[in-house]
C-alpha cells in the first residue's frame, strides 16, 4: 500500500529516520557504563520497545502503573516507574506485578511508602523503590542529602527494597545547550551521585542513579557515578526536541487530507485536536514551504499559503510535523511504518 491509501487522519512513522535514531542513541551508549532505560510513554508502542531493548536498552522506563502492565504482558521484565503512586489499587496491582517481574516505583513521601507497603504484605511479594530527589524541575522529589537519606531508611523499615537515587532534570530538557546549562545539568547529577553515596556510606545499597533525557542525556549520561538515562523522545521526535538542539531526526508526522479550500491562500485538512496534539505549540507541514498551520479545532487544521506555495486542492494528502510526540501518540490506536512511500507494518499503540 503506497502511503497516500491510508486513510486519514493516520500516525506514520518514517522508518528509515527512526531507525536511524535508534541506531544513533545505542551507539552513544555502546561503551559507556551508563546505560539506555528508554521512555514507553513516548510511543506506547511495545513492538519498539523490544527493538530498543534488542539495541542495548537494560529495561523500559514508564509513567504509570498501566504502562508496567502493557510491559510486563509483552514480557518486559525489567521497569522503572519513574513517578509516584498511591491509594490502594495502583499499589495492589504493582505489587501484584512485582511477583512476575523487577518493576521499581519512586517514592518522595511517607504516605505512599505505607500504601505500598500494605500492598506488598497483601500480595506477599516484594516492592522495589528508588528515593525521587527534586533536582530543580520541582514537581515531585525530595530534597538531595539527608532527607533522601531519612526517606530511605523509612521505605526499608516498612519492608520495601531500596534500589538507588532517581531525578529528573526536566526543566532542563527545553533549554537549548550550552556551557552554562550542561553544568546545571552536571549539579543534577552530581546531587543524584552524592545522595546515593550518602546511602550507601549508612549501609543501604544504591546501585541506580537514574536521571536525564532527550535533551540532556549527553551530559548527563557522562557525569561519572550515574547508572541510567531515561530519555524516550530521541526514537521519535518532534519540533520541541528538534527546536532544543536534540541531534535526532523527525521521524513521526500525521498524515491528513485536504477536504477545503477558500481561494489560494486557505485550506482545511481532516487533522484536529483529536488527531495531533497543539498543546504545547503548533504543527508544521512538511514538504510545504510558504504554508503554515494556524489553528487546529476538534476535526480541522487551519493553513495558510503564501501565494507561492504549491496550490493544494480537496483530497490531496499532505503530512504534518508532530510537534509534542507524547500526546499525539496518546490519540491514537495505531501506527503506520512507512518506507519510501510504501506502507510497511502496522505498529499498535498501547493504552
Amino acid at each position: 500500500m503506497k502511503l497516500e491509501q491510508i486513510k486519514t487522519p493516520a500516525l506514520i512513522v518514517d522508518l528509515d529516520a527512526m531507525e536511524g535514531n535508534l541506531r544513533d542513541m545505542a551507539k552513544f551508549f555502546g561503551g559507556r557504563p551508563c546505560k539506555l532505560r528508554p521512555h514507553f510513554k513516548n510511543h506506547k508502542t511495545p513492538m519498539f520497545a523490544w527493538q530498543q531493548i534488542r539495541a542495548g536498552a537494560i529495561g523500559m522506563t514508564c509513567a504509570t502503573v498501566r504502562e508496567a502492565e502493557i510491559l510486563v504482558e509483552h514480557g518486559i521484565s525489567s521497569i522503572l516507574i519513574a513517578n509516584e503512586i498511591g491509594g490502594q489499587e495502583k499499589p495492589e496491582r504493582l505489587a501484584e506485578l512485582s511477583r512476575n517481574a523487577s518493576v521499581m516505583v519512586c517514592v518522595d513521601n511517607c504516605h505512599s511508602i505505607r500504601d505500598l507497603a500494605a500492598a506488598q504484605r497483601n500480595r506477599q511479594s516484594q516492592i522495589e523503590v528508588l528515593v525521587d530527589i527534586n533536582i530543580g524541575l520541582n514537581r515531585c522529589g525530595v530534597a538531595p542529602g539527608q532527607v533522601a537519606l531519612d526517606l530511605a531508611r523509612y521505605a526499608l523499615e516498612h519492608g520495601l527494597a531500596v534500589r538507588g537515587i532517581m531525578g529528573y532534570d526536566g526543566h532542563l530538557q527545553a533549554v537549548p545547550p550550552s556551557s552554562e546549562r550542561d553544568e546545571i545539568v552536571r549539579q543534577g547529577s552530581k546531587a543524584i551521585v552524592e545522595s546515593a553515596g550518602l546511602l550507601e556510606s549508612s549501609g543501604i545499597p544504591a546501585p541506580i542513579r537514574s536521571t536525564g533525557g532527550t535533551g540532556t542525556y549527553a551530559v548527563s549520561g557522562d557525569y561519572p557515578g550515574i547508572t541510567e538515562i531515561q530519555a524516550g523522545s530521541y526514537l521519535l521526535m518532534d519540533n520541541i526536541y528538534v527546536s532544543r538542539g536534540a541531534p535526532f531526526q523527525r521521524s513521526l508526522t500525521v498524515l491528513a487530507t485536504v477536504i477545503s479550500t477558500r481561494g489560494p491562500k486557505h485550506a482545511v485538512l481532516d487533522c484536529g485536536l483529536k488527531a495531533i496534539s497543539g498543546e504545547r505549540g503548533l504543527p508544521t507541514l512538511r514538504d510545504l514551504p510558504g504554508a503554515r498551520l494556524t489553528a487546529l479545532h476538534a476535526e480541522h487544521a487551519i493553513v495558510e499559503l503564501d501565494g507561492q506555495s504549491p496550490s493544494l486542492t480537496p483530497g490531496g494528502k499532505i503530512e504534518v510535523w508532530v510537534h509534542y510526540n507524547d500526546a499525539t501518540v496518546n490519540l491514537h490506536s495505531r501506527m503506520y511504518g512507512v518506507r519510501h512511500g510504501e506502507l510497511e507494518e502496522v505498529f499498535p499503540i498501547e493504552h
